[in-house]
């Protein structure tokens, strides 16, 4: 019975080495990002969209006979953190692919740990144009973005507003807030003029001082750079003070948080430029953001679209390239044709997509797209 036992044991151990082996094997995706911290409702979205590429891929019979598995590390969104998590996905994690961060400062501060390492990073959320500026010819030949950046949106953005006479600006005090800002000033008509701009740290909670300017100032439109949960507290705040102004620009309309303060009806005739909406009707998205809201008991916010589109757009330059060499993987990456839900995903010289963005309005209570527009 002893000598039973004991052979029973080593089958056993052989059976977790075994299994041990089988998940080394496995294609690993790795993503520093917000698990805890004021943005990690969004990084759970972003776990959501990540588990369902990674399923939808393994259903089809993995990558090159392998599985794909997502690892992520926490970053709560803060440049030190990200590096952090970047380290352990690299070094212990030995992910093959590294995706970029919710935040644009975090996501900045990876891009050299994934050139030293020599591992493709993809950036599915973030948006300064500085990560642009620095991939591909800008010197960064590992880094490749999947969303179109701020740039791209202020040019859709300042083009709606090209007729608007007065503007104040709201936006939250991060390289994406001020950046969005600077960018769609750029583009406003020589007669619009701006009456105030203010800076929140993403903590803020109190709009009070805010609200009383711009009930005072009376702007055409107040054009909004904040996260959901920040700007839900916003807009319940200015519904309480009665101000009638479309919110317009990157406000969080398509933010479940927000959808009962949209049918009340005093958010009609506010507008948002956004990379996606899970309501878009089309067979792709259907085939996205169904399944997506059966298993989470909500909808695919806009960071679980990037974080799915770019782990496929990951598994599509591994197949083409019939190998997980980094090398390989980054030169089928740069020759990216890929059919996504949206429109098709190319990259230019500097690693950067231009697929389409979604043009949205508020008309009687409801948020809808109204076009789809190219992003430039």
């Amino acid at each position: 019975m002893r000598k039973f036992a004991l052979l029973r044991a080593f089958a056993a151990t052989l059976l977790v080495g075994a299994g041990a082996s089988s998940f080394a094997e496995d294609i690993r995706i790795g993503f520093p990002g917000p698990i805890s911290g004021p943005a990690s409702f969004l990084g759970q979205q972003m776990k959501w969209g990540a588990e369902q590429a990674v399923e939808d891929i393994n259903k089809r019979g993995g990558v090159l006979g392998r599985k794909i598995s997502f690892v992520m590390q926490d970053s709560q969104c803060r440049p030190a953190d990200a590096v952090s998590a970047a380290e352990k996905l690299i070094s212990q994690d030995k992910v093959d692919v590294l995706l970029g961060d919710l935040c644009s400062g975090a996501t900045m501060a990876v891009m050299p740990l994934a050139e030293k390492a020599g591992k493709p990073m993809i950036v599915s959320i973030s948006t300064l144009p500085e990560i642009t500026e620095k991939a591909g010819v800008g010197g960064n030949k590992w880094v490749f973005r999947t969303v179109p950046d701020d740039r791209m949106l202020a040019g859709v953005i300042g083009e709606q507003l090209a007729k608007t006479r007065t503007i104040a600006f709201l936006a939250e005090d991060t390289d994406y807030g001020r950046s969005a800002v600077k960018l769609v000033k750029e583009r406003l008509g020589a007669d619009t003029k701006v009456v105030s701009e203010d800076y929140v740290k993403n903590t803020e909670t109190d709009f009070l001082p805010m609200l009383t300017k711009f009930r005072s100032t009376k702007p055409e439109a107040l054009a909004v750079f904040v996260l959901d949960q920040q700007g839900f507290n916003f807009m319940k705040q200015y519904t309480q003070f009665g101000l009638a102004m479309p919110l317009v620009a990157r406000p969080p309309l398509v933010a479940p948080l927000v959808k009962d303060l949209l049918a009340t009806g005093k958010f009609n005739g506010s507008w948002t430029v956004y990379p996606y909406y899970d309501q878009f009707s089309s067979p792709a998205n259907d085939a996205f953001a169904k399944p997506f809201a059966e298993k989470n008991k909500q909808g695919p916010h806009y960071v679980a679209y990037g974080i799915y589109e770019s782990i496929l757009v990951a598994a599509d330059a591994m197949r083409r390239a019939g190998s997980t060499d980094p090398a390989a993987v980054r030169e089928a990456l740069v020759k990216t044709n890929y059919k996504g839900i949206l429109g098709p995903i190319t990259f230019d010289d500097h690693n950067q997509s231009h697929n389409n963005l979604m043009f949205m309005t508020v008309e009687q209570g409801k948020l809808g797209v109204k076009d789809l527009v190219t992003s430039r």
